[in-house]
This record gives structure tokens, sequence and C-alpha cells, in this order.
């Protein structure tokens, strides 16, 4: 089983504009309202690709059943702490006649410290029953960045695998936790390497540095620039697929799927990466997002191309 930790989900309300202007009246298209956040989007992609899956984190009561609907429509299993007050709302704007997205993100709801300690109680008792623990998205205002790294150390004694995926301080915090893999995006390894990386190798040796604070594998998703995968000895790289893109929202979370998926079934790394590159270029190139069809997947599985670095 796979169980993905959510401490900051949303309702992620999506409008399509012809051109998007600043400081002008923008007509909408079309829009759609889902429930989701990182962690969940995780979740339902895992289970898309068949996998056992449980989400658990925070979650508030006033409209909690539009993050939990999706969840039972794919069989996720669902372990949320309630808090008061109302999951936050993320709007994104998205310029079909520029493919671009624009993102206005709401903090979410102050946490309680009883509600941390809840979550970490319920991470503890899962990762017991899981193969896998994801640790991955925004933390609400009020909870500490080093939430992640504590929340690995809870379950350093069982066989869980944990793997995050965060940015900025939760991200450089969680590593000292020496998760299984980790899986930034390229502004978020910059970010923590505090420069610009435009080479595969200066990304690969910004990953390096994450594998000799005890991170396992490495992997950077670059969007369309592919993704590299590092475990220290071996550096691979995968161009991105040319498919074509719908929402690039949730790709990473499809990839963090992906390689889960891969590596759950004994995959080496080679097989692992391309699990995770197909499970990306599904969720880009499909008006469902995360909850692609799972032939999609398959059939893009084939044309991805890994090599080494």
């Amino acid at each position: 089983m796979i169980t993905s930790v959510c401490l900051n989900p949303s309702i992620d309300r999506t409008v399509q504009v012809q051109g998007f202007a600043v400081g002008a009246t923008n007509r909408i298209l079309r829009e759609q309202s889902e429930g989701r956040g990182k962690g969940v989007n995780v979740a339902l992609t895992a289970s898309a690709l068949g996998l056992q899956t449980c989400c658990t984190g925070l979650l508030g009561e006033d409209n909690a059943r539009l993050i939990l609907e999706p969840l039972e429509r794919l069989g996720v299993r669902e372990r949320f702490v309630r808090q008061r007050g109302a999951v936050r709302t993320n709007l994104k704007i998205q310029d079909v006649e520029h493919r671009a997205i624009t993102e206005l993100n709401e903090p979410g709801a102050p946490v309680q410290e009883e509600g941390l300690v809840a979550v970490a109680a319920q991470v503890e008792e899962l990762a017991q029953k899981s193969e896998y623990l994801v640790l991955t998205g925004s933390l609400p205002p009020g909870c500490p960045a080093s939430i992640y790294r504590m929340l690995m150390l809870r379950v350093a004694g069982s066989k869980c695998r944990c793997v995050l995926d965060a940015s900025g301080a939760s991200l450089t915090d969680g590593i000292l936790g020496r998760p299984f893999l980790v899986k930034p995006n390229l502004q978020e390894l910059e970010q923590a390497a505090g420069c610009k990386l435009t080479t595969l190798r200066e990304i690969r040796a910004q990953a390096l540095d994450f594998i000799a604070q005890g991170v396992q594998i490495v992997v950077v998703s670059m969007g369309a620039g592919g993704a590299l995968l590092t475990d220290g000895r071996t550096t691979l790289y995968a161009p991105s697929l040319p498919v074509g893109v719908h929402s690039t929202v949730g790709a990473g979370d499809a990839m963090v799927a992906g390689l889960i998926r891969g590596f759950g079934e004994g995959m080496d790394l080679k097989e692992a990466l391309r699990c995770g590159v197909a499970a990306a270029a599904a969720a880009v190139s499909s008006e469902r997002g995360c909850l692609f069809e799972r032939s999609a997947y398959e059939q893009l599985l084939s044309r991805v191309d890994v090599g080494r670095v």
C-alpha cells in the first residue's frame, strides 16, 4: 500500500481564458472545480495506475466532500484528521492562447498542534502497513518546516520507504530525514542550490549533494526539459514526450506515482524513470489530468527514451 500525506489540500478552481490580460476584463470560456492538493493528486494517480492507496493529512470540515468524493470514486482509502474551517481554494487561470497557467493559491487554514499530533499518529500507524509513504505539498500556516523530517523519523523503524516532494525549507530540512526518494522540480532544486542550474552536469551536481546527505535516489523533473535521475553511481536522463499539453498542473505528482509504481514492482532505475515520465506525459495530455486512462499511460511507456548522463 502507498500512503500519501496531504497537509494542505485545496479546491482547485480552473478558469480558461483566451489571451489573459493583466489589468483588463477577461472572459471565462470554461471553468471547473476539483478537490486536489499534491498529496491527493499522488493518491489519485497511484490508484489510477492500479496501486492500493491511502490518503491522510488535515482536512477542513466545511467543504470536505469536494476532497473526499474523487478519492472515493477511485477506491482510495482516506484517513484525514478533520479540523474546523474550510479547505482552501486555489485559482488557476489557464490561458489557452499562450498555453500558460497563472496560479493564485490561498495559504490554507492555520493548523493547531493537536491536529499535527493526530496526523503524526495516523502516519505512524499507516506506515506499518505501507510500502511507500509520500510526503508532499505546501504546508499550512502554523506548521513547522521540519514536519516532513519529523514524520520520517517517526516511521524510521518501519520498512516503509519515504518519498519527499517539497520546496523551500521543507525540502532542505526534509532531506535530513534521509528519504528513499526526493523529487524536486528544477526551480526547487535551484532554490536549494542558491543559483541557476543550466546544464545537466550542474543539475546532477546539486542532486549528488542531496545524495551525500543520505537520500538514496533523486529525480529532478524539468517540465518540457525532461527528467534526470541519479543514485550517486548511475545518472540517467529522459527527454519529455512530445504530447499535446492540456495542463501541466499535477504533472510532477503523476511522475511521483509513476516512479513508485516502477520501484514497487522491482524495476531498475531505467525502467522506473520510464514509468515516471510516462505518467507525467499521460497527465499533461489528458483533460482529466492525474485521472488519465491507464491505457494511455501504457501506450506512452514504450515511447520514453532513457540514456546515461
